[in-house]
Formats: structure tokens, C-alpha cells, sequence
């Protein structure tokens, strides 16, 4: 079936009739394959930038094809991030389409805020995809939520065969809430490495009341990294 990109006064009749069938056709990081060049990456990606290892984004690129422009990893790995476009999430607000802007708005996997970025080698192939979760303008009740793609994450990749190990504890770290989670899980899967490491917990001096009982509700850390390349 030939693919097709609605846009302008289509997409507009199109976000009011049916704003789940809209919010459906752009493209996300799982159409990006391994081994493909930069050059046959599918559009519909917007504000690329250097990568900075799942961090915030760096210096803004014209495209993939700039990778070059980033430094590399020390695996030779240039980071190339990128957002999905939010021209439908622009029409949506337009339009006052609550349900739409839930559907459409902002850079998100399973509806959880992420970065996403792609890792190419000096030959302009991509040989990996890197994922995690964005707090940068999430409410600390969402963003406590966080932890939980983890698992979202190994289950579409399979629920058997991840091997899991705690990470090394840090001094001072505790339990959020009621439990503590430092995990990373790996899986071999078809020529490719899997990982995907999920964190709640408070650091060293973090805790959500203070000595006098003030709520600190944004202190604490909930995150998921997620890591596909292929191995050498």
C-alpha cells in the first residue's frame, strides 16, 4: 500500500472528524530500521540536534545527514536527536480538539515524554536506536511514573529471556514512596543488543517533605533508558 502524508486543509477536516485516525500517520522511532543509511530515514521528524546520551539536545542539525557535525561516541557512534512533528498537535489546539492534543501532543512512547535519537557510524548508518524518558516540563505526579516505560519497553521486545541485575548502590540513596528500583535488563535479539534500565528512588538528601514538613514533591528521580544496537 502506497504511504501518504496528510497535511494543510486534509488534515484540519480530518483532526475534527476523527482525531485518533490523524494522530495516527506520523512516523515514531520504531520505523526506524538498523542498517539503513541517513539518507532513507523516513521524514516527519523535525528539530534534529546532536545527541548528548540521552540528555538534552545540543546543537541543532539541518537532518540526519549532519550527523557528521556531532562528536562522536566512544564507540564512533555519532547521537543524532530528533522530535516528532507537531504540526497535528498545532492544528489540534487550533481547533480546541482536547481529546486530539492528548493524542498528538509532544515527543512521546507509550505516552510517556521521551528523547529519542538515533546512533550512526561514520558511514552514515544507523546502528542503533537510544530512548529516555524527557522530564523537562513534566508535573512531579507524572513524572513519578516514569520508571514504569521500563517494562513497557522489554515487553515489546518479548517478555522472556532479559537478564536483569540491580545497579551498584550509591551512598545515601533510599526508596521512594514504598519501594526502590535501580535496574538494567539485557537481551540478545536478532544481531542486535537490547537494554533497558529503569530508576525510582531518592538520591542522598532527597525526600518528598523537608525537616519541617514542607512537600519537596518534585525530589526524586524516575527514569527509563532504553539502548537497541547492533553488535559489531
Amino acid at each position: 500500500m502506497r504511504r501518504f502524508q496528510l497535511t494543510g486543509t486534509c488534515l484540519v477536516f480530518l483532526l475534527a472528524a476523527s482525531p485518533v485516525l490523524a494522530c495516527q500517520g506520523g512516523p515514531s522511532i520504531w520505523d526506524i530500521e538498523l542498517g539503513s543509511t541517513v539518507e532513507d530515514l523516513p521524514g516527519g521528524f523535525t528539530d534534529h540536534a546532536c545527541g548528548s546520551n540521552g540528555g538534552p539536545p545540543g546543537k541543532l542539525l539541518s537532518g540526519f545527514e549532519a550527523f557528521n557535525q556531532c562528536k562522536p561516541e566512544g564507540d564512533g557512534f555519532y547521537e543524532v536527536a530528533f522530535r516528532y512533528d507537531d504540526e497535528q498537535e498545532f492544528i489540534a489546539r487550533a481547533l480546541e480538539q482536547s481529546r486530539a492534543i492528548a493524542l498528538c501532543e509532544g515527543t512521546k512512547i507509550f505516552g510517556f515524554p521521551v528523547i529519542p535519537t538515533v546512533l550512526v557510524d561514520g558511514d552514515g548508518v544507523v546502528r542503533g536506536l537510544r530512548v529516555v524518558t524527557d522530564p523537562r516540563g513534566v508535573e512531579p505526579a507524572d513524572r513519578s511514573n516514569a520508571w514504569a516505560l521500563g517494562g513497557m519497553l522489554k515487553r515489546r521486545y518479548g517478555a522472556e529471556g532479559w537478564v536483569c541485575e540491580d545497579l551498584p548502590e550509591v551512598p545515601g540513596e533510599k526508596p521512594a514512596a514504598s519501594f526502590k528500583l535501580r535496574e538494567r535488563c539485557n537481551k540478545s535479539v536478532e544481531g542486535a543488543e537490547l537494554s533497558v534500565q529503569s530508576e525510582y528512588y531518592h538520591r542522598a538528601g532527597q525526600s518528598f517533605t523537608d525537616e519541617y514538613g514542607n512537600v519537596q514533591p518534585g525530589l526524586f528521580v524516575s527514569q527509563t533508558r532504553f539502548e537497541l544496537k547492533q553488535q559489531p
